[in-house]
């Protein structure tokens, strides 16, 4: 998978139908890798260890099976289901052949291990050849099992499917990428029809990118899981409000339902050709973003790419741990619980609260879509509330209970998360 569409679509993506291909927009000096600035403030108060501890343990008693292993298949409501057991897939691409020739292979198998190391559980990753890399995917494999790590397959051909089918790291196998713009609904049918008759027991997965004109509706039903590619952070002139991914999420997560389809975000952590890596505060929102939507995976592009690298990159790294520390955590919630978006007021109308429920305990998630403003909000908790709880130690907490309704002050980008009781 290589992200090489114009930046100069990057704005009309997604305002109206862009998925057919446009003329490149002239080379860009690529920058350093260096860490990219900080986005808005980021005063505030932040939860303590103590005042977090009694909510994060039930969270931990509701804990799922982190690695587990069996077939693979889709409940209803898109929930992804491992030998039975609900999983929230969340990790990242792997271009694995734009690494140099001489390393790639080992490079790959590094890359993976770092990947998990990180508490991440899924990759999506290439095969440099659908033959001459047979043993060497196995190993691949091998050692992602050792790790707990689920891979989607960048490749559908015979030889492939029948070789790893029966691997118990194997997740499935990615049919297409950008569908949308490169090949017809029918056409992903019929990959999909094909793969699935070698190996009914493991996921078909495609990606493409959902407009604010267009949720390629079309698409859905063809695929076991579908990507939605959201990657706004571009060069200056070029790129989106970050408040986009909400919305485009909403829409894959809508289509999904409707389709029996397991719904999986596509974030960005790579930059644009002349732009930046996104900051760790725009990475986080545009997670939380996602996960408010309703998505029941994430896979970020990209971990390695022909211009993009997070082994020698490291300003995100603290933010991609604790973020899959913390999904890690929400996991039983965001996949068995009741979802619920909530209504809200305040000063700027770029707020979002979703309420889940679950195990007869409620969390409440809080965004602000605002890079720039500090807005003021106010919340009504279906059923009332008595108490809030911040969930994450480290994380902004600014918001308080008053007669019943949570309010409060929100910094730019922010994401809240509380226990309301």
């Amino acid at each position: 998978m290589q992200k090489l569409a114009p930046l100069a679509c990057a704005l009309t993506l997604f305002l109206a139908a862009c998925s057919a291909p446009q003329p490149s927009v002239p080379a860009l000096p690529t920058p350093q890798d260096t860490a990219a600035p900080q986005t808005g403030p980021v005063d505030g108060e932040t939860a303590t260890e103590q005042e977090t501890a009694d909510a994060t343990a039930a969270l931990e008693a509701l804990s799922l099976n982190p690695a587990p292993v069996g077939a693979a298949s889709v409940r209803p409501d898109g929930t992804l289901l491992v030998g039975g057991a609900p999983m929230f897939p969340m990790g990242f691409y792997h271009v694995s052949w734009a690494a140099e020739k001489s390393v790639r292979v080992q490079k790959r198998l590094r890359d993976m291990h770092a990947v998990a190391d990180l508490g991440f559980n899924t990759m999506n990753v290439t095969m440099f050849d659908p033959e001459a890399d047979l043993q060497q995917f196995g190993q691949l494999l091998d050692a992602a099992h050792g790790r707990g790590m689920k891979l989607f397959v960048e490749d559908f051909g015979d030889v492939s499917i029948n070789t790893f089918k029966t691997h118990p790291a194997t997740l499935g196998w990615m049919i297409a990428d950008d569908c949308n713009a490169l090949i017809s609904p029918e056409e992903l049918e019929r990959r999909h029809l094909k793969t699935k008759a070698l190996d009914p027991h493991h996921l078909t997965y495609t990606s493409m990118a959902i407009s604010f004109a267009n949720s390629h509706s079309e698409f859905f039903g063809r695929a076991d899981a579908v990507g939605n590619q959201s990657y706004p952070v571009g060069p200056a002139g070029y790129g989106d409000s970050l408040a986009v991914v909400y919305p485009v999420m909403q829409r894959l997560v809508a289509e999904s339902a409707r389709a029996g389809t397991l719904p999986i975000a596509n974030l960005q952590s790579f930059r644009w050709p002349g732009g930046r890596y996104p900051t760790p505060a725009e990475l986080n929102s545009m997670t939380n973003q996602a996960i408010g939507a309703g998505v029941k995976g994430i896979l970020y592009y990209t971990y390695l790419d022909n211009t993009n690298d997070l082994a020698t990159y490291t300003g995100l790294r603290t933010e991609l741990r604790k973020l899959a520390a913390e999904t890690k955590l929400l996991a039983p919630v965001l996949l068995n619980g009741q979802r619920q978006t909530l209504a809200l007021s305040g000063n700027l109308g770029e707020a979002r609260a979703t309420l889940w429920t679950h195990g007869g305990r409620r969390y409440l998630q809080v965004l602000s879509l605002s890079e720039t403003q500090r807005q003021s909000v106010k919340i009504t908790v279906p059923g009332g509330a008595t108490t809030l709880t911040p969930l994450f130690a480290g994380r902004a907490k600014s918001l308080s209970l008053k007669a019943g309704a949570v309010s409060g002050s929100l910094t730019p980008l922010t994401a809240q998360w509380y226990e309301v009781r």
